[in-house]
């Protein structure tokens, strides 16, 4: 059962987006009138052709109306196309601005929630259901309005030619489109389960794609065949669905279109038969029957398309209506220069109530270095999303030097706190554009110098080199060191390196080692690190386990305590040890 209240709020909710777009739909619907209003003429010239023959009207005044009849008919098609036109092109406007708007929005939305929504299923909701509402807005918005102009007209014309006539076409009009109405929401839940079906094929889909080296070499191409076949018989199973509630609507459409072509046949002959009307008023009447026909068909067909646009047009407002944890109120501005890190008593859990960390007290610094080592999953990451703030603490708070991070403007935060991730993201684009992130601001220069300092000399003579999809033609270390460039091209104040060299060989750790070196100067920088090379040049390290800071020291001091976790990691060059419970 569908909650009626629920869709009006979802087209009230597509008339908030097209209001600043309201002067092209008014021009839109000028133009439509005019459009629809051209049909009514021609059955007019016909009925006129009919009654001026039997009364023996000469060749000149029939042919007459014969041109008449093609010239309206040549009009009428090429008004339809300049419709046809103007409304796709004013409908993509509308829509690509929305999905400038969804895209942007789902960008500012925090880590939680594209924990929970792969890629696919994103790109489906932010260009297939915003598709879907351009279909609507291009296609069903210009043939139903046409219709209801064309049906106004109609019974107009008719009730001037006679009042009965004119009369019984508004009554079997209104209880064809209230038939018609009535049912327009019966397939709005599958249009809705079948768009969800196809954000989750497309989320497979990339999933796995994503996975294929894996999937290749480890045997689980039948699992991701499985997978997609899965998600395959769902989008069947949610599309026949739809089409059984569409053929439900269709037979009553039918019903109601052979009822009128046979009412105005047999109506036109009885008011014939009495003398109340012409022949060629009761062909008026009989074509108009017909041409009534047309808006009903077409209501049916665009049927489904209207289901589609109310289930896209109800996910797009679900994903509008998405809100960050991570709320930009900020007014405060840390001091110029390195900042110092402080977390005092943070806790910290996904929502389930299971603590990530439990308790963290950490004070580093400004300018200093800090090495995060522990085991995988003691929450060494989670400290440092927290200090970008891509995620809020459950209890207790994060300062970046002396000032609040909730405080601290975003668009600040971003520009002077900076992430190196294990796994680098790069683009399609030339390597400058890798670099900068498409800020034309940069001058090639700035660039080079940074690709330079990272000790990418061979890129530094070929900004205008194209790199493929994720950076294909670069190396894992050579993506670590552009992501480097990055960081170095910035400035940042704060700068956090997460694994950057898990997945490089000897030579590249060296040159990674030693671009780190250089970076670490004047600013903060918060390394977590499994290879302990990488955290030779640090002043500090602190040892993470089960969610607690467990040891924090210089590093110096830590490397010649010999009862020190970090020195027993030294000296085993293993896994940090279980704390005792």
């Amino acid at each position: 059962m569908v909650d009626s209240s629920g869709t009006s709020a979802h087209w009230r909710g597509l008339a908030e987006l097209l209001r600043p777009h309201r002067r092209r739909y008014l021009v839109l619907g000028a133009v439509l009138g005019v459009a629809s209003s051209i049909p009514l003429l021609s059955p007019l010239i016909v009925g006129r052709v009919v009654d001026r023959a039997a009364e023996g009207a000469e060749l000149e005044e029939l042919t007459a109306l014969a041109a008449a009849l093609v010239a309206v008919g040549l009009v009428g098609q090429a008004v339809a196309v300049l419709v046809a036109w103007f409304a796709t092109r004013t409908a993509w406007q509308t829509t690509n601005e929305l999905r400038l708007e969804l895209a942007d929005h789902v960008l500012a939305l925090d880590h939680e929630f594209h924990r929970s929504h792969t890629a696919g299923e994103l790109v489906q909701r932010i260009d297939g259901d915003v598709t879907a509402v351009s279909d609507f807005l291009s296609q069903v918005v210009v043939k139903i309005g046409g219709a209801l102009v064309t049906v106004a007209g109609m019974v107009v014309v008719l009730t001037l030619l006679d009042w009965r006539i004119g009369l019984a076409m508004a009554v079997y009009v209104a209880v064809a489109f209230a038939a018609v109405g009535s049912r327009r929401n019966h397939a709005v839940e599958e249009s809705s389960d079948e768009l969800s079906a196809h954000a989750r094929l497309y989320g497979g889909i990339e999933e796995r794609l994503a996975a294929s080296e894996d999937l290749r070499s480890n045997g689980g191409g039948a699992y991701a065949v499985q997978g997609f076949v899965d998600h395959s018989v769902e989008v069947a199973e949610t599309a026949v669905a739809r089409e059984r509630a569409y053929l439900r609507v269709w037979r009553i459409v039918s019903l109601g279109i052979a009822s009128g072509a046979v009412l105005s046949i047999l109506g036109g002959g009885v008011l014939v038969e009495r003398g109340i009307i012409t022949v060629g008023t009761a062909v008026v009447l009989f074509q108009y029957s017909q041409l009534l026909r047309r808006p009903l068909e077409e209501l049916m067909d665009q049927l489904q398309v209207i289901q589609k646009a109310t289930g896209g047009m109800r996910r797009v407002l679900e994903l509008r209506a998405e809100r960050p944890t991570i709320v930009d109120c900020g007014s405060t501005s840390p001091p110029a220069g390195a900042l110092s890190v402080e977390l005092d008593a943070v806790d910290f859990d996904y929502g389930d109530g299971e603590r990530v960390l439990d308790g963290v007290d950490l004070h580093l610094g400004a300018g200093r270095s800090l090495g995060l080592v522990g085991r995988t999953g003691s929450g060494k990451t989670t400290i440092s999303r927290l200090v970008l703030r891509l995620i809020e603490t459950t209890r207790g708070e994060v300062s970046l030097g002396g000032v609040a991070i909730a405080d601290v403007p975003l668009a600040e935060l971003r520009r002077r706190v900076a992430l190196v991730p294990q796994e680098v993201q790069l683009v399609a684009g030339t390597v400058r554009d890798n670099v900068t992130l498409f800020d034309a601001d940069r001058s090639d220069d700035d660039v080079r110098d940074a690709l330079v300092q990272v000790g990418l000399e061979r890129l530094a003579d070929g900004l205008d080199r194209e790199l493929g999809a994720a950076g294909t033609g670069l190396s894992a270390g050579e993506s670590q060191l552009l992501a480097l460039a990055r960081i170095w091209l910035r400035d940042p104040d704060l700068v956090v390196l997460d694994e950057a060299t898990a997945r490089v060989d000897p030579v590249t750790e060296a040159r990674l080692e030693a671009a780190l070196d250089a970076l670490v100067r004047d600013r903060t920088v918060i390394v977590i690190a499994h290879r302990l090379s990488t955290l030779r040049q640090l002043d500090e390290i602190a040892v993470v386990e089960r969610g607690r800071v467990v040891e924090h020291g210089e590093r110096v001091a830590l490397e010649r305590e010999p009862t020190s976790r970090y020195a027993a990691l030294l000296r085993t060059g293993a896994e940090l040890p279980e704390l005792a419970p």
